[in-house]
């Protein structure tokens, strides 16, 4: 892990690239935001289109069904304006569905980011958001998500064509515009913006400060995406092999008990409420690391049994 000196300039360049905010739509309720891949190209090239207009980094992202995460490099009034403009693309693109007019009133969020700590935090959350509810989807190699462009030697393996290169009829598809102008840099492949080309994940992997550190936010460090899910009022869903590890902690600490097989049924009880409580368990995982018959599971939670 991290030396103190090498944590310290972190934090000094933490402060000097500065102001980070986390932009963040609330879940539409009856609809999708987008339904096919069609719809997730074009949200992300809007997405594209707008940070270029307005000179901002977008530094992580997560399109998800009904909502989507930027992670920006600004401050709220400027990510503000951005959101507006970026709103409004996304209104017209969706029509006058359903969907357009439920986005048209969707709420939207920013949270500004103050520590390194919190940016690696927050940064690990969203790219992790695709990887919590699909099971079909690899946390470093999703197309919706950045985490695939961090400390990936394959990156440039595709490197596109300038989108200024492209067909009039080809750029309006992509603008969903009629004047089809697509900002110098931006790089196309198959009617998708890249998103290596406007995101800036190079100051991401400096402010991570190497893979080793980025791999244990991203994927060992548990407690801190609880927290974050918890800060905006969500659940985090936990794999089997992520609770296990949570479970032996808590027996270790709480319990002075090695595992669940060692423990009273009183206190197996205990940890299931923890595990419930804290970290979202479903009943099939609580019966599983709680040494707990699942019936007694049922009877202890009815009204919201997940037997997974």
């Amino acid at each position: 892990m991290e030396n103190y000196a090498s944590s310290w300039k972190l934090e000094q360049l933490f402060t000097q690239k500065g102001p980070f905010v986390h932009l963040y739509t609330k879940p539409l309720e009856t609809t999708l935001l987008v339904e096919d891949d069609e719809d997730r190209k074009a949200i992300m090239n809007l997405i594209a289109l707008e940070s270029r207009e307005q000179n901002i980094d977008v530094l992580a992202y997560a399109l998800m069904s009904n909502h989507f995460h930027l992670i920006l490099q600004a401050d709220e009034e400027t990510s503000s304006v951005f959101y507006g403009k970026l709103h409004r693309r996304i209104v017209r693109y969706l029509g006058g569905s359903g969907k357009g007019k439920q986005f048209a009133e969707v709420i939207s969020g920013t949270t500004r980011i103050t520590s390194l700590k919190q940016f690696r935090d927050v940064v690990a959350y969203v790219i992790r958001n695709p990887f919590v509810v699909r099971d079909d989807v690899n946390l470093f190699a999703c197309l919706w998500c950045s985490g695939f462009l961090y400390f990936n030697p394959f990156l440039n393996a595709v490197s596109g064509k300038p989108g200024r290169e492209l067909s009039y009829r080809e750029r309006r598809k992509i603008c969903k515009t009629s004047d089809g102008d697509i900002p110098d840099g931006l790089m196309v492949e198959n009617g998708l913006i890249l998103p290596q080309s406007y995101v800036n994940y190079r100051l991401v992997e400096t402010l991570f400060g190497n893979a080793r550190q980025f791999l244990f936010w991203a994927i060992r460090n548990i407690e801190a995406q609880i927290e974050v899910a918890r800060s905006y009022g969500e659940s985090l869903s936990l794999s089997d092999d992520e609770l296990f590890k949570i479970s032996r902690d808590i027996c270790r600490k709480r319990f002075t008990s090695r595992s669940p097989s060692e423990m009273t049924e009183p206190q197996k009880k205990e940890l299931a409420m923890i595990l419930r409580k804290d970290y979202f368990a479903s009943n099939g995982q609580i019966a599983r690391l709680a040494g707990l018959e699942l019936a007694i599971v049922n009877q202890l939670y009815p009204l919201t049994s997940k037997t997974r």
